[in-house]
């Protein structure tokens, strides 16, 4: 007999679960192949059938060339794609082998290359099939590495990835039931080994899942406790961003500054959680450092007068001090990984986090590495804050010296968030484009996948 645990999912309840994107320009179906996101293009098929002011949307299948047969998997996703009516592509990962952390290198490869596909079609979604046991699980793995209130706030339906809305409609669903859809469909999906390999965390926590459920830690339990947590968080966001947008300054060089004693008049919690967001946002990591850092470097920045100045400190590949009144967190030069980025024209990548474009038409070849020491003292004509308002502080020559600047044969052509360009017939500023560290900042909030692991 069928209970609600494993009815498939109707047209009309799809049509209801897809409505909120109606707006959008376009969605990228992320779909493995695997049941819950088969499920996921077999309902978006339907569901548009139902509702045709649902917006256009491409099927995407990523290769990580971890496994031989990734290819033929991606082309089922393909054939699959066709019976419903719509369009796939198949992303391809180049570079190195992942190694250090597999799935977290996999996954941030996985978006990337999501993102670029989005971007190409001119869309501003991406949607993917996470479920309530995702976001159970989610919690647990979080709880095991010691997450505080941040790390345990369930996964958000909706949040900003790169500027684009990253979708995820089915958290309310279990598994079962997405799998119940594609069975009552006549449709199979693909079984990806790494679901059953014990090396992983989740391969883990879902094999516990009976044991815990008899102890009373029941999926329904941890996703409501899940979401209590991420009302929590969702609050302190609120406070961290009045915070930084009455005191505080994103400089499109790639720094944050905040007032130290409007700082210091904040409660604690909404201190370490700012300073968590501003050195992810301006450093680039995918988490938060440690909450005990977190919490060492906030009492280091509180300790004593406001308006006196702190020792530098290095966290998350940024440098953190107190100076003038301002508290200053700008990117760490000096060590190397993720500092330098050379780009063929028509490419893009990341520096410190945030996305790069080389545009098409370049002339040559770029590099995008930090502005330093002799860069600097190269803007002998001009002056980099001209462009700023008074209500700016200004910043010491070793946080100028971080700004992201372009390189060409090894010689600065520009440092486009100091509005500076070397005299020419090229305006480098215009051909490369920059994500703005707003954009990097409000990837940090509350659902970013953020461990806060003390």
């Amino acid at each position: 007999m069928q209970n609600a645990e494993d009815a498939p999912v109707s047209d009309a309840e799809a049509a209801k679960l897809f409505a909120p994107l109606r707006d959008r320009a376009g969605c990228i179906l992320a779909v493995s192949g695997g049941p819950d996101s088969s499920a996921l293009a077999l309902l978006w098929a339907r569901a548009r059938t139902a509702d045709p002011t649902l917006p256009p949307a491409v099927v995407v299948t990523v290769d990580h060339r971890l496994r031989p047969e990734a290819a033929s998997e991606a082309r089922a996703v393909a054939a699959l794609a066709t019976r419903l009516g719509l369009a796939h592509r198949t992303a391809t990962r180049s570079g190195g082998t992942l190694a250090a952390n597999l799935q977290a290198e996999a996954r941030r490869a996985r978006y990337d290359l999501l993102v670029d596909i989005a971007e190409d079609l001119g869309f501003d979604t991406i949607v993917t099939a996470h479920h309530a046991e995702d976001q159970a699980e989610t919690f647990l793995a979080r709880l095991a590495r010691g997450s505080g209130v941040i790390g345990l706030a369930a996964m958000a339906r909706f949040r900003t990835i790169d500027g684009l809305l990253l979708a995820r409609p089915f958290l309310d669903l279990p598994r079962a039931r997405l799998a119940a859809t594609l069975r009552a469909a006549g449709e199979g999906w693909i079984d990806d080994p790494s679901n059953r390999d014990p090396r992983f965390d989740r391969v883990r926590l879902r094999a516990a899942a009976p044991l815990l459920a008899d102890l009373g830690l029941t999926r329904d339990r941890l996703v409501a406790t899940a979401e209590a947590m991420a009302a929590e968080a969702t609050e302190l966001d609120r406070r961290c961003r009045e915070l930084l947008s009455g005191h505080g300054r994103l400089h499109p060089g790639g720094w944050i500054s905040v007032c130290a004693r409007q700082f210091a008049l904040r409660d604690r919690s909404t201190r370490i959680r700012l300073i968590g967001r501003a050195i992810r946002a301006v450093g680039g990591a995918d988490h938060a450092p440690r909450h005990t850092a977190l919490e060492d470097l906030e009492a280091a920045l509180t300790a004593g007068e406001a308006r006196t100045a702190t020792a530098a400190r290095s966290l998350g590949r940024c440098r953190i001090e107190r100076r003038g009144g301002h508290i200053w967190i700008s990117p760490e030069i000096g060590r190397g990984e993720g500092r330098r980025l050379d780009l063929a024209p028509g490419e893009r990548g990341r520096w410190c986090g945030r996305r790069v474009w080389l545009a098409a038409g370049a002339p040559a070849a770029a590099t995008i590495a930090p502005l330093g020491r002799a860069g600097r003292l190269g803007l002998r004509d001009a002056d980099p804050f001209h462009h700023l308002d008074t209500g700016w502080p200004t910043p010491a020559a070793v946080v100028v010296e971080s700004a992201a600047a372009i390189f060409v044969a090894g010689e600065l052509v520009a440092a486009p968030g100091l509005s500076y360009d070397v005299a020419g017939t090229v305006r480098w500023s215009n051909l490369v484009r920059f994500a703005p560290l707003e954009t990097a900042f409000a990837d940090t909030g509350v659902g970013s996948d953020d461990d806060g692991v003390r």
